[in-house]
Parts: structure tokens; sequence; C-alpha cells
């Protein structure tokens, strides 16, 4: 089974049959955006809120996303009506995904999610943290976005995906749709194929420019 690492807009004729890891990730990145898409859509539709962010902030947070102005104050009323405390937890995340996948375990990956977004590993994600992290998922360059999903593997964040590292990310995902005992079956030949394909060393590590390359080799095939 191939795996296809494009996070570039493609037609679905192009998508594999069977669905691989990284297409499944590059959905759920998809999913991130229309969601925050859709929260600022509905929030229009109601009362405005008079919260901004301070303009010293705000214009750190143009600089270093690439949004606009309004763009920005959209997202951050809408962050202020769901968050009021102004940071998010895991008690508040986990929740969200138990919703979105009812028929699995959905709690180890929603933490390695918060995970990606919380970079200063304080335990918190603030809006801040919350705004680079989509920027890279709307706005980023592929080589950027491919950064973020080699960051989401790279559990304990030294530089490498480990196999115990990318066994642990693998089977977070399979088991949000199916959390019975075959996953670990189908986790272990995805992993193996995955380390074949990317491990172009065979140290038994992959580094993110193994990453990066093998994501852009089954791009360009």
């Amino acid at each position: 089974m191939s795996y296809n690492c494009d996070v570039t807009n493609q037609d679905r004729s192009e998508v594999p049959r069977r669905p691989s890891l990284s297409w499944k990730m590059q959905r759920s990145l998809k999913k991130v955006k229309k969601s925050i898409q859709r929260i600022t859509e509905n929030f229009q539709d109601e009362e405005k809120q008079q919260t901004y962010v301070l303009p010293d902030r705000l214009s750190s947070l143009m600089h270093g996303t690439g949004f606009s102005k309004e763009e920005i104050q959209r997202l951050y009323r809408s962050f202020k009506q769901y968050c009021p405390r102004g940071t998010v937890t895991t008690n508040d995340i986990k929740p969200a995904y138990a919703k979105l996948f009812p028929l699995g375990d959905s709690a180890k990956y929603a933490q390695m999610v918060f995970n990606n977004f919380d970079k200063d590993k304080d335990g918190i994600v603030t809006f801040g943290d919350l705004l680079l992290g989509i920027a890279t998922i709307v706005k980023g360059t592929t080589d950027e976005k491919l950064t973020w999903i080699f960051q989401f593997y790279d559990l304990n964040g030294d530089g490498c995906i480990s196999k115990h590292e990318m066994m642990t990310a693998v089977s977070a995902i399979y088991e949000m749709v199916n959390n019975d005992q075959t996953v670990w079956s189908m986790v272990n030949r995805h992993v193996d194929r995955l380390f074949e394909k990317m491990d172009t060393d065979k140290d038994g590590m992959i580094s993110i420019e193994e990453f990066i390359a093998s994501c852009k080799n089954v791009q360009a095939d």
C-alpha cells in the first residue's frame, strides 16, 4: 500500500483507492481548516462582541501568520466565544474529538494534536499558539506543512522519528475509527512499509530531511 504526503490541492481522481496514513492526516488538517471557517462564518450571523486583539499584538500576529487584521479579529472573537478563559487545554479538545469519532478512541490522537499546537509545552494553547498552527495549515508552503506533519510524529521533539514514535502516532490514527485488536496488525504493517520507504539510510530513524524528501518523491510520482 502506498502513502501520499502531498499537501497541495489535487483532483480527487489522483487519491489512492485505499487511503494512506498521510492522506488521512491531510484530510484531518482540512477538517481543522473547515471547522475554523465554519465557526467564524456562523459567528458573523450573531451579535458581534467588542473583543479585539491589542494593537501591538495584532501587528506581531499579522507579520507572523500572514493573516489580515480582519481575519485575526474574526478568529479572536470566535476564540473568545468558545474559549472565554483565553486558553485551551486537553480537557477542552478531547471531548470535541470524542464527538467527532464516537466509534473509536480519539483521546491519544487529540492529545498529539494538542501537543503540536502547544509549542512551548506549558500545557495550554493560547490564541497565538493556535493562530500560528492554523497559519501553517492554511497558508504554509509545502515544506512548512510537511514539517508540521513531521512534528506530529516526532513525539519527543528530537528531530527524528523512531519506530516507537511512528507506532504510537499511527495507532492513534487507526484507533479513532476502529478500536479493536485487529488494529495492531494493520499498524505494524503500515509502520514497516513507511520505514522501508522513508528510512533511506537504514539507521532505524526517519530524519526530517528523509521525511520531506520521501513525501516530495511521492508527490512527483
